[in-house]
């Protein structure tokens, strides 16, 4: 399900206020770089699991991360600070994207993006370690994301609620910050490997 990353929102009846956009933006500056596994679960609205899956993340602020999805269906997320790769090796083609075209997408700005005033653009309610984030704009997809971040600032699951009556749930497992091989955020051709330019 790599769809989420392209389109991405929780319903709250309440306004942010600006120690919540505060605490969150604090603890999401502590955020350099870490490893984690990954489980997910997309649930539609009678609560019944539509698709679980699993996979491994690596992140390197700012704007470098490798999020490999290995099932259902195994494909890549890379980002190496310019372009973003798409790769699936079933089909062995990459698709390649300017990643500045996403740079208001939720999950990017979670994890890579230390653009801080981007968060203008939404309304911020923190319960705990739990953030709930809602467009203040329509959003075509995106109704409201669901973070919870430690004040050590670790994302240990996050939520995406979809306008079409369905979320994915993710869980961080196992999560390390020891110093990560800058190879990982990096695409390789191989002769075999066929691309789609997206880069206009």
């Amino acid at each position: 399900m790599y769809a989420v990353f392209f389109s991405v929102v929780i319903i709250i009846s309440a306004i942010s206020d600006d120690t919540s956009v505060i605490t969150l933006r604090d603890r999401l500056k502590k955020i350099n770089y870490f490893y984690a596994r990954f489980t997910q679960k997309v649930i539609n609205a009678n609560d019944n699991i539509l698709l679980e899956g699993y996979g491994e993340l690596w992140i390197k602020r700012p704007n470098l991360f490798n999020w490999h999805m290995i099932s259902p269906e195994e494909n890549f997320l890379i980002s190496d600070g310019k372009t973003l790769w798409f790769y699936v090796p079933f089909i062995k083609q990459v698709t390649a994207y300017w990643l500045q075209n996403f740079s208001d997408n939720i999950f990017f700005m979670l994890f890579s993006d230390n653009n801080i005033h981007k968060w203008d653009n939404y309304n911020v309610i923190q319960r705990g370690d739990f953030f709930y984030l809602i467009p203040i704009r329509d959003n075509c997809n995106l109704q409201e994301c669901r973070v919870k971040i430690t004040d050590c600032g670790t994302i240990e699951q996050f939520s995406i609620f979809e306008k079409k009556d369905q979320y994915v749930d993710y869980y961080l497992l196992d999560q390390n910050n020891n110093t990560i091989d800058i190879k990982n955020f990096s695409f390789n051709f191989s002769e075999d490997i066929q691309l789609d330019e997206q880069r206009e």
